[in-house]
Formats: structure tokens, C-alpha cells, sequence
């Protein structure tokens, strides 16, 4: 038995944005409660070296289009989250969630063995496999800044746990 890069993708996605929206929702809603403003919550970070918690959650969304698009070929809309609130991060997470639903199956199955270049800096491409992508690139990418938006959240005290993490299983 196989497994289709759809199947992976498309679960991962459907499952993981939702529950990121979740977080969000949930930190706006005990804002006033955590004692600190929205910006300051957006612009939390783990530790110096490392990027705010509005970074993390663009950073998701983009992973999920920017691949969605990449494996299947086209070019990826373009995806501006400079300046959001709360409201309109979650607003833009369920817009990328249907762009992504929107996305070929058949397409990003075909991917599988196609290769693809992908850039990792200003000097640096990697070329690989779409199950290569889907696997060593997109899903520890993915997870990381979902991990990581997750992990700010908790400890600016916004009250998510492992379910919230889950999603709809």
C-alpha cells in the first residue's frame, strides 16, 4: 500500500492551519486578560536570534501555499501579511486554507518523482524529488513554525494545549 503526496499534504494542511487559527483565536480572546497588546503579542519571540510570532505564523501559511503551488508547478500567489491583526491573520490562514484545497490532487501526485530546484539563500539551491520536498523540506519546515507560533503563545500564558495543537483529528 502507498501513500499519495495529496493524502500527506493535504492532511497536514487541512488539519494544522485550522488549529493555528485556533491558537490565534484564542490568544485574542484573552488579550486583555494576559495583560499585553496585540502588537506586542505579535512581535513576541523565543529568544533574540529568532523571529516574532507573527514571522512564525506567515511563515506557515506561506510553507503550505508556496509548496501546494511549487510541487504542482504554478506560481504561488502573492501573500502579504506586513501590518495584521489578529482578526486578519485568521482571516488570511482561511484563505490560504482554500487555496490550497483548491490545488490539483492529481497534480501534486504526479510530483513524486519530478525534480525540483528549490533556492535556500542567496548562493544556495537544493535539487530534489517532490516526495524528497514533501518530506525533508516541507513537513520539518512546517511543523517547526507551527511548534514554534505554538510555543510563544504558551508562553505569553494564552492557553492552548496538546488538543488545540492536534486540531481536528
Amino acid at each position: 500500500m502507498s501513500i499519495l503526496v495529496s493524502e500527506i499534504f493535504h492532511s497536514i494542511t487541512d488539519q494544522q492551519l485550522p488549529a493555528l487559527q485556533g491558537f490565534l483565536q484564542k490568544a485574542q480572546a484573552h488579550l486583555s486578560e494576559l495583560g499585553i497588546s496585540e502588537e506586542e503579542l505579535l512581535q513576541t519571540r523565543l529568544f533574540e536570534d529568532m523571529h516574532p510570532l507573527i514571522w512564525q505564523v506567515q511563515t506557515v501559511a506561506e510553507l503550505g501555499i508556496r509548496s501546494a503551488f511549487r510541487l504542482t508547478r504554478q506560481d504561488p500567489p502573492s501573500l502579504d501579511y506586513e501590518g495584521l491583526e489578529i482578526t486578519e491573520l485568521v482571516d488570511r490562514l482561511k484563505q490560504n486554507i482554500d487555496q490550497i484545497r483548491a490545488v490539483d490532487k492529481q497534480a501534486l501526485d504526479q510530483s513524486i518523482d519530478q525534480q525540483f530546484e528549490l533556492p535556500i539563500g542567496p548562493d544556495t539551491t537544493l535539487t530534489m524529488t517532490g516526495k524528497d520536498y514533501v518530506l525533508k523540506f516541507f513537513l520539518p519546515n512546517f511543523y517547526f513554525h507551527l511548534t514554534t507560533a505554538y510555543d510563544l503563545l504558551r508562553m505569553k500564558g494564552v492557553p492552548v494545549g496538546k488538543r488545540d495543537f492536534l486540531g481536528a483529528v
